[in-house]
């Protein structure tokens, strides 16, 4: 019984993750030297959010990617990174369906509900789904070019006395988090046991 808790445990973890990785910042951007400004762009997974600091006073503003499309180009941001985030946007919500199914799963386990080894299974295959999208998604979240003329994933340069750098947010690393729950939930449950009460009440069913 402590095996599943900590199995049930770790997807709830994972599943709250998740969350807080769709509501959170992939992907940021900044720039400091321009006059004394500094500037920041975050990419989420619906939105994109900009952010001038000049001395005490800061403005911030935010657009959808079909607003946003139209403005970035000047600003050496790559516009066709946002058919990625795009992608990721649903992998993620997917993500989240299949945390959710694999708690559901584990809940009725717990309950002995159904079948223990076919709820056991059923456990673990939506564990490993969840590892396998959430991970995938981060790996293929690092092929995305964000700003034109650079490919790597994190960067750094000086241009006309501005220093720009980029890198992904926390919603990025929440998902490599969730990938490890998820996988280790899934061993959990692979390696555990089903439980003798479902073994003996085949044997009473058996004997004469």
């Amino acid at each position: 019984m402590k095996k599943i808790l900590v199995s049930y445990t770790a997807m709830i973890c994972g599943l709250v993750l998740l969350f807080l990785s769709f509501l959170g910042p992939w992907y940021t951007i900044n720039a400091t030297g321009i006059l004394g400004a500094d500037y920041h762009a975050g990419f989420y997974l619906t939105q994109m959010e900009l952010q001038r600091i000049i001395g005490n006073q800061e403005i911030s503003l935010s657009l959808d990617y079909a607003d946003a499309e139209m403005y970035m180009q000047d600003i050496n941001v790559n516009v066709e990174s946002f058919a990625l985030i795009e992608t990721a946007m649903y992998l993620t919500l997917l993500a989240l369906g299949t945390a959710v199914t694999a708690i559901g799963v584990m809940t009725a386990f717990i309950l002995k509900k159904g079948k223990q080894r076919i709820m056991k299974f059923g456990c673990v295959f939506f564990s490993l789904l969840t590892f396998l999208l959430t991970m995938v998604l981060a790996l293929y979240f690092m092929t995305g070019d964000f700003v034109e003329n650079t490919s790597d994933f994190w960067f750094s340069f000086t241009a006309l006395g501005m220093n720009v750098s980029g890198g992904p947010g926390y919603a990025w690393y929440l998902m490599i988090v969730v990938a490890v729950l998820a996988v280790l939930s899934a061993a959990i449950l692979l390696f555990m046991k089903t439980s003798n009460s479902e073994v003996a009440d085949k044997k009473t069913t058996i004997s004469p």
